[in-house]
């Protein structure tokens, strides 16, 4: 959350579960939390190494090895896509 966000006292309505790869997503209300499955999830802590490391580095390695190989990142703008992809 951003600190503006924090401020206003908004709460966290989204949770990440990386050792499930869950998104679960939560409105505060009596309906039950929407959960979503991925491959891998990484919550906001996460450090840009253990993404490239999980995500590019096993398509990195098989480029050299002679195969094809494809990173496509999409998303908000503005949630670091660029920056994972390229670093400073």
């Amino acid at each position: 959350m951003s600190e503006n966000e924090k401020k206003a006292g908004y709460s966290k309505v989204v949770q990440m579960v990386p050792d499930k790869g869950e998104v679960v997503i939560s409105n505060g209300s009596d309906e039950p939390p929407k959960v979503f499955t991925f491959d891998a999830v990484f919550n906001e802590m996460v450090m840009q190494k253990e993404i490239y490391d999980d995500a590019a580095l096993p398509i990195v390695h098989n480029v050299f090895e002679g195969y094809n190989g494809t990173i496509f990142c999409y998303g908000q703008t503005g949630t670091g896509k660029t920056h994972t992809m390229e670093g400073d």
